[in-house]
């Protein structure tokens, strides 16, 4: 191997290894937004309903992405599936509300431990709705991780409330929304698939909001728009950590989030989680480290 090779392998691993650091401390970045973003959510929910505050919310994201759908002279707001686009707006906003209903009756490192199995139910749906090959090793890992959020909810303890239904449901909900995302990729980029998900959910908001409409005090209002702009870039660095970097790297840095949320909760609300919420978020946690690294290698494989 002569020099000049030798020197252009070393550049693309030296590459390489940047982009994982970058895609790993954006997906750090993330969890950090999502994580305040729950605690605004925590704070204004007294005041405010929570199918308001999805309008507000959602308001605001539209507000602070929209001038990025024109950067360099790309018409990202054009769709091709308008149809699936509206669907998913509708299952956008029932998950969206009952995560945070969940979020105003629940202990932060609960919810934050039951959020994370989404990523079981995207693989439980993928091979039941979509008839996609699921083999022994993710169905093991799907019931481990059941049973994980079983641990969490506690049922039969009489701990099991409404907020912890909310959650598991909000749960499954952005499952078939994560699912559907993937389903809108093979039409639209990336930027319009994120754009899109806010502007259909705003006017569903909407209609739930009028018959409850509480106008906010101007902290709420700051806290509002904080949280649009916390959710814009939480998003934008989720998806581009996700771009630029394999899953099974990036993914397990967004596991950080659950210690951003238990920290919140016993700084700001004097929470401290159970024994049980370790327990089962770590069987969780466990399992959805497996099935994105399984993701991966077998799309690697493709």
């Amino acid at each position: 191997m002569d020099e000049s090779a030798k020197v252009e392998r070393t550049e693309q691993r030296q590459e390489q290894k940047s982009l994982v650091i970058t895609a790993v401390l954006l997906m750090l970045l993330a969890g950090l937004m999502s994580s305040l973003l729950h605690v605004g959510v925590r704070i204004v929910s007294p005041e405010v309903p929570t199918i308001e505050i999805v309008l507000l919310r959602s308001l605001f994201t539209i507000l602070i992405t929209f001038p990025f759908l024109f950067r360099g002279g790309r018409i990202s707001w054009r769709s091709s599936r308008l149809d699936l686009q509206a669907v998913r707006g509708v299952v956008g906003v029932c998950s969206m509300t009952a995560w945070y209903y969940a979020l105003a009756v629940l202990p932060l490192g609960d919810a934050g431990a039951l959020s994370f199995s989404s990523a079981i139910f995207v693989t439980l749906g993928a091979g039941v709705l979509f008839g996609e090959s699921v083999g022994v090793r993710r169905w093991t890992a799907v019931v481990v991780g059941l049973i994980g959020t079983a641990i969490v909810l506690r049922p039969g303890s009489g701990l099991l409330s409404w907020g912890a239904v909310a959650a598991l449901g909000s749960s499954i909900l952005w499952a078939v929304s994560l699912l559907m995302a993937k389903r809108l990729a093979k039409y639209d980029s990336t930027l319009t698939i994120t754009f899109y998900q806010p502007l259909m959910i705003a006017p569903f908001a909407l209609i739930g909001s009028l018959p409850v409409w509480v106008w906010p005090s101007l902290e709420s209002w700051l806290v509002l728009l904080g949280m649009g702009l916390l959710a814009a870039i939480g998003n934008y660095g989720y998806v581009h950590a996700l771009r630029i970097a394999d899953a099974s790297i990036s993914m397990p840095a967004d596991y950080v989030r659950l210690l951003w949320m238990v920290g919140w909760g016993y700084l700001l609300f004097a929470e401290i989680p159970a024994i049980s919420t370790w327990v089962g978020a770590a069987l969780i946690m466990g399992s959805t480290l497996f099935i994105t690294w399984r993701e991966s290698r077998l799309a690697r494989l493709r």
